[in-house]
């Protein structure tokens, strides 16, 4: 009997065993399938579980294929987060404006591009106090008080930048706005966002309409006011318009009313040209017919002042360019005008060159005349602005508007125009356009062998 109960407990004591083992076997199995790649993609690859574990036993297999299927839901849950946050971000980064995500701690916890490149740095931006980041406390203040009273706060401030393109510091006008926020739906997890929006240009471009309202009304007033008060004087029955007061009083508001006509067709000529560059009639044509012709107009005015004028053009007959026609005729018009007008004295010499150089043409127009103060330099292509401010009462003063369209002219011709002087010796206003002879040349002979 003893033997039958120790063979009994042997037998028993090697299932168990032989149970054990089989267990300890699929355990360790699974725990080896189970493990995750880095590189996982999605669906049951994603766990590891590559093997064949059918052979597990029902309770392991049943809490394979759980865990397998919440790996699942949870990888294809982080990479459609992941590509959402990538979608954002790129959105964000298309953003003009500079904007920041902070943290409760006023800690940054994204930015876009244009955050970066308003404030640039070599430290790192994520998890670093915005302050240090903005080194500016009227932005700091304009977040800390959104953050006080629970609201977007909005400021307007000057601040001074490095322009990384001309490797020089600049003003800029920010617009800046900060709110508080919450992430996640959650009251505890908290933060704020601040953004920032340069309106350098929009707040010039407002200043120049400001400028222009007011100086084309005080110019306009002027010739106004001089036509009105003669017209009351002359209103009367007994008035004897033959007198010879009334008779220059007549020829004083013919010139005043010109000056008028002349100021309404300048600003017409600047708004055409300010908001219809890509309209310009187009057409090849002769830059040196072209000054020839508005030398012939200012003939009388030349010939009055005892000026010398020469055109010098040796390197061609011809200097054809495909452009608007109507617009080089003021421009060679106000130039030689103006020094002209700037230098009444008899004797003056103006000089008109052309060259070819890098493959753009030059224009140069130069006076010998009593030139341009250093400071007036930077102002002379302001609209109304005149470097001669004093005039006598019978001289009837210019638009103050030539230059302007000079310059908005040439730049609506893809060229450039700056000046130099050198009070007393010199003055030269030199004009750069793209040569396209070449190409109406090409276009011509494609026309004519097309015929």
């Amino acid at each position: 009997m003893e033997i039958f109960f120790i063979a009994f407990f042997a037998i028993l004591a090697f299932w168990f065993g032989v149970k054990y083992l089989r267990l300890r076997s699929s355990v360790s199995s699974f725990g080896e399938d189970f493990r995750v790649d880095e590189n996982f993609t999605t669906g049951r690859e994603a766990t590891g579980l590559n093997s064949d574990y059918r052979n597990f036993p029902e309770p392991l297999r049943s809490l394979a294929n759980s865990i397998s299927d919440t790996v699942s839901e949870t990888v294809l849950s982080a990479e459609s987060e992941k590509r959402h946050r990538s979608f954002l971000e790129a959105l964000l980064n298309e953003i003009n404006d500079a904007i920041f995500i902070l943290d409760s701690d006023g800690e940054i916890r994204f930015l876009n591009a244009a955050a970066r490149q308003l404030f640039p740095t070599a430290s790192g931006y994520i998890e670093k106090p915005f302050l240090d980041i903005c080194r500016d406390h009227r932005i700091f203040d304009t977040l800390k008080l959104a953050e006080e009273i629970g609201a977007k706060v909005s400021d307007r401030i000057n601040m001074r930048v490095h322009d990384s393109e001309s490797k020089k510091i600049r003003e800029i006008n920010l617009f800046v706005e900060a709110e508080p926020l919450t992430f996640s739906g959650n009251n505890l997890d908290t933060g704020s966002w601040v953004l920032l929006r340069d309106i350098t240009a929009a707040m010039e471009t407002e200043q120049i309409r400001r400028d222009f309202l007011a100086n084309a009304s005080h110019e306009l007033r002027t010739p106004l006011s001089i036509i009105t008060g003669y017209l009351e004087s002359m209103d009367g029955k007994e008035v004897d318009l033959n007198q010879p007061l009334f008779r220059r009083a007549i020829g004083t508001m013919k010139k005043h009313g010109e000056r008028i006509a002349r100021i309404v067709e300048d600003m017409l000529t600047i708004s055409k040209l300010e908001n219809a560059k890509d309209l310009l009639k187009r057409s090849p044509f002769d830059l040196l017919e072209s000054l020839h012709e508005m030398i012939s107009q200012l003939t009388p005015l030349i010939e009055g002042s005892h000026v010398r004028l020469k055109v010098e053009s040796s390197e061609r007959d011809q200097w054809i360019i495909e452009g608007d026609r109507f617009y080089w005729d003021q421009i060679f018009f106000n130039l030689i005008e103006n020094a002209l007008k700037q230098n009444p004295d008899p004797g003056l010499n103006i000089t008109v060159s052309f060259r070819e150089v890098g493959g753009r043409i030059e224009i140069r127009i130069e006076d010998d005349g009593i030139g341009i103060p250093s400071k007036d330099l930077p102002l002379v292509f302001k609209r109304f602005y005149r470097v001669q401010k004093h005039h006598s009462q019978n001289e009837i003063k210019g638009t103050g508007l030539g230059l302007s369209i000079v310059k908005r002219a040439i730049e609506a011709h893809h060229g450039e125009i700056t000046v130099e002087s050198r009070p007393g010796i010199s003055t030269v206003f030199i004009i750069t356009i793209p040569d396209n002879s070449v190409a109406i040349d090409s276009k011509t002979s494609s026309e004519r062998s097309n015929h």
